[in-house]
Protein backbone atom coordinates (compact mmCIF):
# COMPACT_ATOMS: atom_id res chain seq x y z
CA UNK A 1 0.00 0.00 0.00
CA UNK A 2 1.71 3.15 -1.19
CA UNK A 3 0.79 6.25 0.72
CA UNK A 4 1.97 9.68 -0.30
CA UNK A 5 0.69 12.35 2.05
CA UNK A 6 0.98 16.04 1.23
CA UNK A 7 1.28 17.02 4.89
CA UNK A 8 4.65 18.16 6.17
CA UNK A 9 5.69 16.10 9.19
CA UNK A 10 9.37 17.04 9.04
CA UNK A 11 9.42 19.00 12.29
CA UNK A 12 7.45 16.46 14.33
CA UNK A 13 8.94 13.86 16.66
CA UNK A 14 7.06 10.67 17.40
CA UNK A 15 7.74 7.57 19.45
CA UNK A 16 5.98 4.87 17.46
CA UNK A 17 6.10 2.11 20.08
CA UNK A 18 5.16 2.67 23.75
CA UNK A 19 3.19 0.71 26.33
CA UNK A 20 0.85 1.21 29.23
CA UNK A 21 0.72 -1.66 31.73
CA UNK A 22 -2.20 -2.48 34.01
CA UNK A 23 -1.47 -4.43 37.17
CA UNK A 24 -4.98 -5.83 37.36
CA UNK A 25 -6.90 -3.75 39.89
CA UNK A 26 -9.50 -3.23 37.13
CA UNK A 27 -9.25 -6.33 34.85
CA UNK A 28 -11.54 -4.76 32.22
CA UNK A 29 -8.84 -2.17 31.58
CA UNK A 30 -6.02 -4.72 31.67
CA UNK A 31 -3.91 -6.98 33.84
CA UNK A 32 -0.66 -8.85 34.25
CA UNK A 33 -0.89 -12.47 35.40
CA UNK A 34 0.37 -13.32 38.88
CA UNK A 35 3.28 -15.12 37.26
CA UNK A 36 4.23 -11.99 35.30
CA UNK A 37 3.80 -9.73 38.32
CA UNK A 38 6.21 -11.88 40.33
CA UNK A 39 8.81 -12.21 37.58
CA UNK A 40 12.28 -10.75 37.94
CA UNK A 41 11.79 -8.75 34.75
CA UNK A 42 8.65 -7.04 36.10
CA UNK A 43 10.36 -6.21 39.37
CA UNK A 44 13.38 -4.79 37.55
CA UNK A 45 11.15 -2.75 35.25
CA UNK A 46 9.35 -1.12 38.17
CA UNK A 47 12.66 -0.36 39.87
CA UNK A 48 14.80 0.80 36.93
CA UNK A 49 12.08 2.89 35.31
CA UNK A 50 11.40 4.74 38.56
CA UNK A 51 7.71 3.77 38.52
CA UNK A 52 7.84 2.42 42.07
CA UNK A 53 8.62 5.93 43.35
CA UNK A 54 5.76 7.52 41.44
CA UNK A 55 2.69 8.85 43.25
CA UNK A 56 -0.41 6.66 43.35
CA UNK A 57 -2.20 4.23 45.63
CA UNK A 58 -1.91 1.26 43.24
CA UNK A 59 0.76 0.13 40.81
CA UNK A 60 -1.58 0.85 37.89
CA UNK A 61 -2.01 4.42 39.15
CA UNK A 62 1.75 4.81 39.44
CA UNK A 63 2.23 3.58 35.87
CA UNK A 64 -0.49 5.92 34.61
CA UNK A 65 0.88 8.93 36.51
CA UNK A 66 4.41 8.27 35.29
CA UNK A 67 3.26 8.14 31.68
CA UNK A 68 1.39 11.43 31.87
CA UNK A 69 4.22 13.13 33.75
CA UNK A 70 6.69 12.06 31.06
CA UNK A 71 4.29 13.25 28.36
CA UNK A 72 4.25 16.71 29.94
CA UNK A 73 8.04 17.08 29.88
CA UNK A 74 9.09 15.16 26.74
CA UNK A 75 10.44 16.82 23.62
CA UNK A 76 8.28 14.42 21.60
CA UNK A 77 5.16 15.73 19.90
CA UNK A 78 3.34 12.38 19.98
CA UNK A 79 3.61 8.81 21.19
CA UNK A 80 1.89 5.73 19.79
CA UNK A 81 0.45 3.88 22.78
CA UNK A 82 -0.22 0.15 22.43
CA UNK A 83 -3.05 -2.01 23.66
CA UNK A 84 -2.38 -5.74 24.12
CA UNK A 85 -4.98 -8.35 23.22
CA UNK A 86 -5.43 -11.67 25.01
CA UNK A 87 -5.39 -15.38 24.21
CA UNK A 88 -8.93 -16.67 23.61
CA UNK A 89 -10.82 -19.89 24.28
CA UNK A 90 -12.31 -21.10 20.99
CA UNK A 91 -11.95 -17.57 19.67
CA UNK A 92 -14.63 -16.21 22.01
CA UNK A 93 -13.72 -15.74 25.69
CA UNK A 94 -10.46 -14.54 27.22
CA UNK A 95 -8.36 -17.45 28.46
CA UNK A 96 -7.29 -16.03 31.81
CA UNK A 97 -5.02 -18.97 32.61
CA UNK A 98 -2.93 -18.52 29.47
CA UNK A 99 -3.09 -14.72 29.10
CA UNK A 100 -0.20 -13.08 30.93
CA UNK A 101 -0.39 -9.51 29.58
CA UNK A 102 -3.57 -7.71 28.59
CA UNK A 103 -4.50 -4.07 27.94
CA UNK A 104 -7.95 -3.46 26.48
CA UNK A 105 -8.54 -1.49 23.30
CA UNK A 106 -11.13 0.68 25.04
CA UNK A 107 -8.65 1.68 27.74
CA UNK A 108 -6.06 2.88 25.21
CA UNK A 109 -8.73 4.65 23.15
CA UNK A 110 -9.85 6.41 26.35
CA UNK A 111 -6.29 7.46 27.23
CA UNK A 112 -5.94 8.97 23.75
CA UNK A 113 -8.91 11.21 24.56
CA UNK A 114 -7.13 12.42 27.71
CA UNK A 115 -3.98 13.58 25.91
CA UNK A 116 -3.50 15.14 22.48
CA UNK A 117 -0.03 13.57 22.47
CA UNK A 118 -1.33 9.98 22.42
CA UNK A 119 -1.99 8.19 19.13
CA UNK A 120 -3.79 4.91 19.94
CA UNK A 121 -2.62 1.55 18.62
CA UNK A 122 -5.23 -1.06 19.40
CA UNK A 123 -4.50 -4.79 19.47
CA UNK A 124 -6.47 -7.64 17.91
CA UNK A 125 -5.71 -11.32 18.10
CA UNK A 126 -6.76 -12.56 14.63
CA UNK A 127 -7.81 -15.87 16.22
CA UNK A 128 -10.84 -14.06 17.66
CA UNK A 129 -14.11 -14.92 15.93
CA UNK A 130 -14.97 -11.23 15.87
CA UNK A 131 -11.53 -10.07 14.70
CA UNK A 132 -12.74 -8.42 11.48
CA UNK A 133 -15.66 -6.79 13.28
CA UNK A 134 -13.20 -5.46 15.88
CA UNK A 135 -11.05 -4.05 13.05
CA UNK A 136 -14.05 -2.06 11.87
CA UNK A 137 -14.92 -0.95 15.40
CA UNK A 138 -11.49 0.47 16.21
CA UNK A 139 -11.21 2.04 12.76
CA UNK A 140 -14.55 3.76 13.33
CA UNK A 141 -13.05 5.05 16.60
CA UNK A 142 -10.28 6.71 14.59
CA UNK A 143 -7.54 4.12 15.11
CA UNK A 144 -5.33 3.30 12.13
CA UNK A 145 -2.76 1.08 13.87
CA UNK A 146 -3.29 -2.46 15.20
CA UNK A 147 -0.71 -4.56 17.06
CA UNK A 148 -0.47 -8.35 16.90
CA UNK A 149 1.86 -9.86 19.47
CA UNK A 150 2.79 -13.09 17.78
CA UNK A 151 4.56 -14.81 20.69
CA UNK A 152 2.38 -13.74 23.63
CA UNK A 153 -0.96 -14.02 21.82
CA UNK A 154 -0.04 -17.34 20.23
CA UNK A 155 -0.34 -16.12 16.64
CA UNK A 156 1.66 -17.73 13.87
CA UNK A 157 1.15 -14.97 11.28
CA UNK A 158 1.63 -17.21 8.25
CA UNK A 159 -1.58 -19.22 8.75
CA UNK A 160 -3.99 -19.08 5.77
CA UNK A 161 -7.03 -18.51 8.00
CA UNK A 162 -5.73 -15.03 8.82
CA UNK A 163 -5.67 -13.89 5.19
CA UNK A 164 -9.14 -12.32 5.28
CA UNK A 165 -8.18 -10.36 8.40
CA UNK A 166 -5.04 -9.01 6.72
CA UNK A 167 -6.90 -8.19 3.53
CA UNK A 168 -9.60 -6.29 5.40
CA UNK A 169 -7.04 -4.32 7.40
CA UNK A 170 -5.40 -3.24 4.14
CA UNK A 171 -8.77 -2.35 2.63
CA UNK A 172 -9.79 -0.02 5.45
CA UNK A 173 -6.35 1.57 5.79
CA UNK A 174 -5.06 -0.01 8.97
CA UNK A 175 -1.33 -0.55 9.38
CA UNK A 176 -0.58 -3.80 11.20
CA UNK A 177 2.32 -4.04 13.65
CA UNK A 178 3.72 -7.50 14.41
CA UNK A 179 6.08 -8.38 17.23
CA UNK A 180 9.24 -9.91 15.70
CA UNK A 181 12.31 -11.27 17.46
CA UNK A 182 12.44 -13.23 20.70
CA UNK A 183 10.14 -12.05 23.52
CA UNK A 184 11.55 -11.89 27.05
CA UNK A 185 9.07 -9.88 29.13
CA UNK A 186 6.56 -12.64 29.91
CA UNK A 187 5.40 -16.16 29.07
CA UNK A 188 5.15 -16.94 25.35
CA UNK A 189 3.34 -19.57 23.30
CA UNK A 190 6.18 -19.96 20.79
CA UNK A 191 9.26 -17.93 19.88
CA UNK A 192 9.05 -19.42 16.37
CA UNK A 193 6.06 -17.18 15.67
CA UNK A 194 8.35 -14.12 15.86
CA UNK A 195 10.35 -14.92 12.71
CA UNK A 196 9.90 -12.01 10.21
CA UNK A 197 9.73 -14.54 7.37
CA UNK A 198 6.28 -15.47 8.65
CA UNK A 199 4.96 -12.04 7.59
CA UNK A 200 4.75 -12.88 3.87
CA UNK A 201 1.05 -13.71 3.94
CA UNK A 202 0.18 -10.38 5.58
CA UNK A 203 2.47 -8.43 3.25
CA UNK A 204 1.01 -10.11 0.17
CA UNK A 205 -2.38 -8.54 0.94
CA UNK A 206 -0.90 -5.12 0.10
CA UNK A 207 -1.18 -3.30 3.42
CA UNK A 208 1.64 -1.56 5.23
CA UNK A 209 3.24 -3.83 7.85
CA UNK A 210 5.62 -2.86 10.66
CA UNK A 211 7.98 -5.48 12.08
CA UNK A 212 8.45 -4.30 15.65
CA UNK A 213 12.02 -4.71 16.95
CA UNK A 214 13.31 -5.51 13.41
CA UNK A 215 13.52 -9.20 14.31
CA UNK A 216 16.37 -8.57 16.77
CA UNK A 217 17.05 -11.03 19.58
CA UNK A 218 19.12 -11.07 22.78
CA UNK A 219 22.72 -12.23 22.54
CA UNK A 220 21.87 -15.48 24.38
CA UNK A 221 18.87 -16.49 22.23
CA UNK A 222 19.00 -19.67 20.16
CA UNK A 223 18.26 -17.85 16.92
CA UNK A 224 18.85 -14.40 15.50
CA UNK A 225 15.97 -13.29 13.30
CA UNK A 226 17.53 -9.97 12.30
CA UNK A 227 18.99 -11.38 9.02
CA UNK A 228 15.50 -12.61 8.12
CA UNK A 229 14.14 -9.10 8.71
CA UNK A 230 16.70 -7.60 6.33
CA UNK A 231 15.93 -10.27 3.75
CA UNK A 232 12.23 -9.43 3.94
CA UNK A 233 12.89 -5.69 3.74
CA UNK A 234 14.62 -6.23 0.40
CA UNK A 235 11.73 -8.38 -0.81
CA UNK A 236 8.78 -6.18 0.22
CA UNK A 237 8.56 -2.41 -0.11
CA UNK A 238 5.47 -2.29 2.13
CA UNK A 239 7.46 -3.64 5.10
CA UNK A 240 8.81 -1.31 7.77
CA UNK A 241 10.67 -1.82 11.03
CA UNK A 242 10.79 -0.08 14.38
CA UNK A 243 13.66 0.25 16.84
CA UNK A 244 11.70 -0.52 20.01
CA UNK A 245 13.85 -2.06 22.81
CA UNK A 246 16.92 -2.02 20.53
CA UNK A 247 18.77 0.37 22.85
CA UNK A 248 18.54 -2.16 25.66
CA UNK A 249 21.64 -3.83 27.03
CA UNK A 250 20.71 -7.30 25.73
CA UNK A 251 20.77 -6.06 22.12
CA UNK A 252 24.22 -4.53 22.36
CA UNK A 253 24.99 -3.95 18.68
CA UNK A 254 21.48 -3.73 17.23
CA UNK A 255 21.32 0.04 16.71
CA UNK A 256 24.71 0.26 15.02
CA UNK A 257 24.13 -2.79 12.84
CA UNK A 258 20.83 -1.39 11.58
CA UNK A 259 22.36 2.04 10.89
CA UNK A 260 24.96 0.36 8.63
CA UNK A 261 22.31 -1.11 6.32
CA UNK A 262 21.55 0.37 2.90
CA UNK A 263 19.35 3.45 2.56
CA UNK A 264 16.60 1.28 1.09
CA UNK A 265 16.34 -0.31 4.55
CA UNK A 266 17.05 2.63 6.87
CA UNK A 267 14.56 4.86 5.02
CA UNK A 268 11.78 2.55 6.28
CA UNK A 269 12.83 2.47 9.91
CA UNK A 270 10.50 4.03 12.51
CA UNK A 271 11.48 5.37 15.90
CA UNK A 272 10.15 3.36 18.83
CA UNK A 273 11.34 2.98 22.40
CA UNK A 274 9.25 0.21 24.07
CA UNK A 275 8.62 2.65 26.94
CA UNK A 276 8.51 2.20 29.91
CA UNK A 277 11.22 -0.41 29.39
CA UNK A 278 14.35 1.70 29.97
CA UNK A 279 17.20 1.89 27.45
CA UNK A 280 20.78 1.36 28.58
CA UNK A 281 23.19 4.29 28.34
CA UNK A 282 26.32 2.14 28.66
CA UNK A 283 26.44 0.66 25.12
CA UNK A 284 25.72 4.12 23.67
CA UNK A 285 27.85 6.28 25.97
CA UNK A 286 29.91 7.59 23.02
CA UNK A 287 26.71 9.06 21.59
CA UNK A 288 24.92 10.41 24.67
CA UNK A 289 27.38 10.09 27.56
CA UNK A 290 26.67 8.41 30.87
CA UNK A 291 24.77 11.31 32.45
CA UNK A 292 22.78 13.15 29.76
CA UNK A 293 20.53 15.94 31.00
CA UNK A 294 17.40 14.23 29.64
CA UNK A 295 18.04 10.86 31.29
CA UNK A 296 15.14 11.15 33.77
CA UNK A 297 12.61 11.04 30.93
CA UNK A 298 12.90 7.59 29.34
CA UNK A 299 11.13 8.77 26.20
CA UNK A 300 13.74 11.46 25.56
CA UNK A 301 16.68 9.28 26.55
CA UNK A 302 15.71 6.60 24.04
CA UNK A 303 15.02 9.18 21.31
CA UNK A 304 18.41 10.84 21.71
CA UNK A 305 20.29 7.54 21.76
CA UNK A 306 18.76 6.49 18.46
CA UNK A 307 18.82 9.93 16.90
CA UNK A 308 22.62 9.71 17.11
CA UNK A 309 22.63 6.77 14.69
CA UNK A 310 21.20 8.88 11.84
CA UNK A 311 18.68 6.46 10.38
CA UNK A 312 17.40 9.14 8.06
CA UNK A 313 15.36 12.35 7.90
CA UNK A 314 11.99 10.59 8.30
CA UNK A 315 12.98 8.32 11.17
CA UNK A 316 11.21 10.39 13.85
CA UNK A 317 7.95 10.93 11.97
CA UNK A 318 7.55 8.24 9.29
CA UNK A 319 4.78 6.60 11.31
CA UNK A 320 2.63 9.70 10.68
CA UNK A 321 2.96 9.25 6.92
CA UNK A 322 1.88 5.63 7.12
CA UNK A 323 -1.36 6.45 8.89
CA UNK A 324 -2.07 9.76 7.12
CA UNK A 325 -2.09 11.57 10.44
CA UNK A 326 -3.96 14.87 10.42
CA UNK A 327 -2.16 17.62 12.34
Amino acid sequence: MKHLDPMDYSNLRVDGHTHIFCWGENPKEGFLSRRTQKSIISKLLLQLSGIKKERGDTISEKIYNRLFKDLESTELDYIVLFAQDAIYKDGADIDYERTHFYVSNDYVLELAKRSDKIIPCTSINPMRKDSIRELDRVRDAGCKLVKIHTAIQGVSPDLPEFEAFYRHAAKIGITLIFHTGYEHSCQVVSQKFTDPKKLSRALDQGGNIIAAHCGTCAFWDKEDYYPHFIEMMHQYDNLYGDTAVMAGFVRLNACGKLAAESKSVTSRIIHGSDYPIPPSRIPHRKHVGLFPKYRKNLLDLDLNIKRAYNYGPRYENLILELIGFEI
